[in-house]
Formats: C-alpha cells, sequence, structure tokens
C-alpha cells in the first residue's frame, strides 16, 4: 500500500513540475509561470484536491459533510498545536543538541587523524557546534507557550 502512496505522489509531482503554473493569483504573486516554485505550489494544490475530493467521497458513502470535518478539525486544533510544538520544541532541540555535542566531541577526540581539520577550522567549528547547541538548550529549556482562549 505504501508502494501505491509513493507511486502516487511521484506522479502528482511529475504532473505538477510538468504544468510549473502557480494555481493563485493573490497567493503566488511573484511567482513566474514554469519557476519550480510554482511546480511545487501546484503539487500542493493537487495534493489537496485530491484530499478534498477524497474526503468529498468518503462523506457521501458514510453520510458526513465537509462542514463536520471542518468541526472535528477545529475540535483538534489545539491538541495538533500543543503536539507540534512539543515535538519541535522539546524533541527536535534535543536532537540537535545531542548532535551538537557528538560532532563536538568527535572532533575533540579525533585530533590524532590526519584527515581531521587544523586547529582554525577546529576551533571555528566548535565555535558554531557552542552557538548551535546553546540556542536549542535554551529553546528546549524554555517553558511551553501556552495560550488561554
Amino acid at each position: 500500500m505504501f508502494d501505491f502512496i509513493g507511486r502516487f505522489l511521484g506522479r502528482l509531482w511529475r504532473i505538477s513540475n510538468f504544468w510549473r503554473i502557480p494555481p493563485f493569483e493573490q497567493a503566488s504573486a511573484g511567482v513566474r509561470v514554469g519557476s519550480p516554485l510554482g511546480g511545487c505550489l501546484m503539487f500542493l494544490f493537487l495534493l489537496l484536491c485530491v484530499v478534498g475530493g477524497l474526503l468529498t467521497i468518503a462523506g457521501l458513502v458514510f453520510g458526513f459533510t465537509l462542514d463536520d470535518v471542518d468541526r472535528w478539525l477545529d475540535g483538534l486544533a489545539p491538541t495538533a498545536d500543543f503536539i507540534g510544538t512539543v515535538l519541535i520544541q522539546k524533541v527536535l532541540m534535543a536532537i540537535v543538541l545531542f548532535i551538537c555535542v557528538a560532532l563536538a566531541g568527535a572532533l575533540v577526540f579525533a585530533r590524532g587523524d590526519p584527515d581531521t581539520p587544523g586547529w582554525g577550522k577546529t576551533i571555528l567549528i566548535l565555535l558554531l557546534c557552542l552557538a548551535v547547541g546553546y540556542c536549542s538548550t535554551v529553546n528546549m529549556l524554555a517553558p511551553l507557550d501556552v495560550r488561554a482562549g
């Protein structure tokens, strides 16, 4: 089944990159016809049209409307927003911090290897790891933004 989804998305991508027409004039202001961005916007448009068509067909079969789906998604929005915030602010930042620590550790402990960069590049890479690691740590340790309302 996943092979079908991959082939379908690949065909949709090829079709959208063949046409490369920005689908909406206001949303795609400044996007030229034939540009790669126009193809990407066309892909998103076609993908959302397919999803909307499938929801409409499923609604006809199972007896719900797109308004019901809209209400369901509207009720699910705070939960999805919280889950996305946790995944990005906590999990992704922890992964970025782990990569920075591992890269810095590997760079420092691999100094005996003749393929390692010189001291100038090593210090520059360590400073970059320190800056990115600091930003991810601050973002990871910050409290979640819980909005009332």
